[in-house]
């Protein structure tokens, strides 16, 4: 037989937009009629399996293989502000219902989410501008294996030009982790290819280890002689998208 083991969920993100800290999160369910009387009613003793409090939060226990994750229960006063950072952030992508969803589950719960997730898209001025279509025919693309651990594929893609800030940086790398949705981003001035060599090997590989495989297009900071070197080094597979199906990463 199985033990189920419980675990933390990935921890709420927090941006220069956006505080998602506890200590906000604990003063928000402070506020929240629903989530208070769920709190009171674990206090006066009454059972709930599904529920736990956590250093005066509030979670919901969701059961994943023989896992146990703890998911904070979100205050409805944040719903708006966690969907904007998930959805609308440069960092999310615009992303449709399914892979938002799956984000978000990874830290949170709050009932109706996939309701939640699927109005607030249809919403999206962005989304029905652009009408981005993510099931387009693939072609003759290689189907690449679902990742069973976290760092085992890594999509890695460079944002920018953009504003040069203070620092003097006008690009961000973001490596994102294929099985968990958790996304990695370091600002630098340039994206050249010395760049993407040392922000993986600093912020990744000499911090998590090495990945099993790395999907990315084929722009010249990728497809060079630094990268694969360091591909061959570390004995990571290094997969390039198509030129007309970048979806691919």
């Amino acid at each position: 037989s199985t033990t189920s083991q419980s675990t933390c969920s990935s921890p709420p993100i927090t941006t220069p937009l956006h505080d998602f800290s506890l200590s906000r999160i604990r003063s928000e369910q402070a506020q929240d009629v629903i989530i208070q009387q769920i709190i009171q009613q674990i206090r006066n003793n009454r059972r709930y399996e599904s529920f736990i409090i956590q250093h005066g939060i509030l979670h919901k226990l969701v059961s994943r293989d023989d896992t146990t994750i703890e998911l904070v229960y979100a205050p409805s006063k944040l719903i708006p502000e966690i969907m904007t950072a998930y959805h609308d952030h440069p960092l999310s992508g615009h992303f449709g219902t399914g892979r938002t969803l799956s984000m978000l589950r990874n830290t949170y719960y709050w009932p109706r989410m996939k309701d939640t997730v699927t109005s607030y898209i249809k919403s999206c001025d962005k989304c029905s501008q652009f009408n981005v279509d993510r099931h387009k025919p693939p072609g003759f693309l290689q189907p690449i294996k679902p990742p069973n651990e976290v760092f085992q594929v890594l999509g890695m893609d460079w944002w920018g030009p953009t504003i040069t800030s203070i620092s003097e940086n006008r690009y961000v790398l973001l490596i994102t982790d294929r099985l968990s949705g958790c996304v990695f981003a370091k600002a630098s001035p340039t994206n050249t290819a010395h760049d993407t060599a040392r922000i993986l090997m600093e912020e990744i590989i000499l911090i998590h280890g090495s990945p099993d495989t790395i999907i990315t297009d084929q722009g010249t900071h990728f497809k060079n002689e630094l990268l694969q070197a360091i591909s061959h080094l570390v004995g990571c597979k290094h997969i390039f998208s198509t030129p007309h199906h970048p979806q691919t990463n």
